[in-house]
């Protein structure tokens, strides 16, 4: 598991993905319960959300913590709730996939939807890496040819930094370091 380095009230730009990348976020359903999720878990844990975009096979978030909080207790908050609720959908809906989801643990079958391990982690220090890391995500569509322009996406946060639409999910303002 890669080493956090938790940096108080500092940003923090995530990866993590679906199990073994299989493209589990191509269903609407699943983008806005994970939505959903990430709003409530903002409100529990009480972070900054700066920016984020939904893929297929992965989502990046760019957040900052609250003070008395860890990354680790954040993404166990969003992650776990979201997996408990999303897996029945999957297994209603799209039965082949969920049987792809299967792993033996401990002697049990268990299913998962997220890569095992926290992804990864980069604390961001400065005004400048935190708009590369911010045009970086909202990219990532265009440049998996998902859209022509990444106001298309509508799984992103590409909409509030370019045209200040509130769609999918508001944003917290950013204090510049």
């Amino acid at each position: 598991m890669p080493k956090r380095y938790e940096e108080l009230n500092y940003a923090h730009y995530l990866t993590f993905s679906c199990y073994k990348r299989y493209r589990l976020f191509t269903n609407e359903d699943l983008c806005n319960l994970f939505v959903n999720h990430l709003d409530r878990a903002r409100d529990r844990r009480k972070f900054d959300l700066w920016a984020f975009v939904i893929m297929p096979t992965h989502v990046h978030l760019l957040i900052r913590p609250s003070v008395d909080d860890s990354i680790s207790k954040i993404l166990i908050s969003l992650k776990k709730s979201f997996s408990y609720e999303a897996l029945p959908r999957i297994k209603d809906n799209n039965p082949e996939h969920f049987a792809r989801l299967s792993i033996s643990e401990r002697g049990h079958k268990v299913r998962r939807f997220w890569q095992v391990g926290g992804g990864y982690d980069s604390n961001i220090f400065t005004a400048n890496i935190l708009k590369r890391k911010i045009d970086y995500m909202h990219m990532n569509p265009v440049k998996k040819g998902l859209v022509n322009e990444p106001v298309e996406w509508q799984w992103s946060s590409a909409r509030f930094w370019i045209q200040n639409i509130c769609d999918p999910l508001s944003l917290d303002d950013i204090e510049i370091f």
